[in-house]
């Protein structure tokens, strides 16, 4: 009787370890075919964020080997005051450009909807400034909000004090509506791809049920549409997080950090400064920042009510 109660999770082992050998050859070709991708996404994606990981515990000059501090890299950035500014810019970015971006491509793709003739024209027109790349963007607007730039022009033509659009003051705003200004036809055309999902005779029907225009929206465009409304706030918190080209080429972090952006320290102390090991530990906590915003993302837009 004891034998036979030992024999039983010996049995059971070797009845998982059967399957799996049925299963790994009948899906064998499959796993093969997947190994490339699999291995690509290793070496580029995986394996990077982990040896991030580990070296956010060490001080490593680059030229040498990396000594093990421990947590020292993480005191020291609660209490470097560029590091902080830095990462509230970024989420003052961020404040500005997802709500901006998620509210007007919608407005955007609404309006689009409504024209019958010529809707790709004003595709192509919406596309056009994601198809010019960010720094010749950056180039562009730069030379227009200098102080002597056409905007200020066009202001004093009518009247109005020139503004210094990359001053202290200003220089996020202006920065975040560059961006806006970039991306927002293009979240349009998201919204208006849902938007065509939507049969014009449930409109139709809504109305002459008597359904007003909040119960039309609230019944039938937003159900539909709540998938795309995350996946634009999603796309766009990522944008402004990454704000790193537009600053860089515009004030490089200036005037007195006022626009500097968390990639942009980042990049300061890891290739100028050369303390890898810091800023890895600046980028794990942007990683985790930016993970947390996007999981309250998919937790506020992404639930079925």
């Amino acid at each position: 009787m004891l034998e036979r109660v030992s024999s039983i999770p010996f049995a059971k082992s070797m009845s998982r370890t059967s399957k799996l050998m049925k299963g790994f050859r009948r899906y064998k070709l499959d796993l093969f075919l997947a190994l490339p991708g699999v291995l690509l996404l290793f070496t580029f994606y995986v394996a990077p964020v982990v040896a991030v990981f580990f070296a956010s515990f060490t001080r490593w000059p680059i030229i040498g080997d990396p000594r093990w501090v421990g947590l020292q890299n993480y005191r020291l950035l609660m209490t470097d005051e560029i590091f902080l500014k830095s990462l509230l810019n970024t989420l003052y970015y961020a404040a500005l450009i997802v709500p901006s971006l998620t509210i007007f491509s919608f407005i955007m793709a609404l309006i689009l909807r409504s024209i019958t003739k010529g809707r790709e024209f004003f595709k192509a027109i919406f596309v056009f400034p994601m198809v010019v790349t960010l720094v010749s963007t950056a180039t562009i607007w730069k030379g227009m909000f200098l102080p002597f730039g056409p905007i200020n022009a066009i202001l004093e033509f009518f009247g109005l004090q020139p503004i210094q659009f990359l001053s202290t003051e200003h220089v996020k705003n202006t920065l975040s509506f560059v961006l806006i200004w970039r991306d927002v036809g293009y979240f349009a055309i998201f919204y208006l791809a849902g938007l065509e999902q939507i049969p014009e005779e449930i409109i139709d029907a809504s109305r002459v049920d008597g359904a007003n225009a909040f119960q039309r929206f609230t019944k039938i465009i937003w159900p539909t549409m709540r998938p795309i409304v995350l996946l634009v706030s999603v796309l766009a918190t990522i944008g402004s997080f990454m704000i790193f080209t537009l600053v860089y080429v515009t004030t490089r972090g200036g005037p007195a950090y006022a626009s500097e952006a968390l990639l942009n320290y980042i990049y300061d102390v890891g290739w100028k400064e050369f303390r890898m090991g810091y800023a890895a530990a600046a980028a794990v906590i942007y990683f985790v920042i930016l993970f947390l915003l996007n999981s309250f993302q998919r937790l506020v837009f992404g639930r079925e009510k």
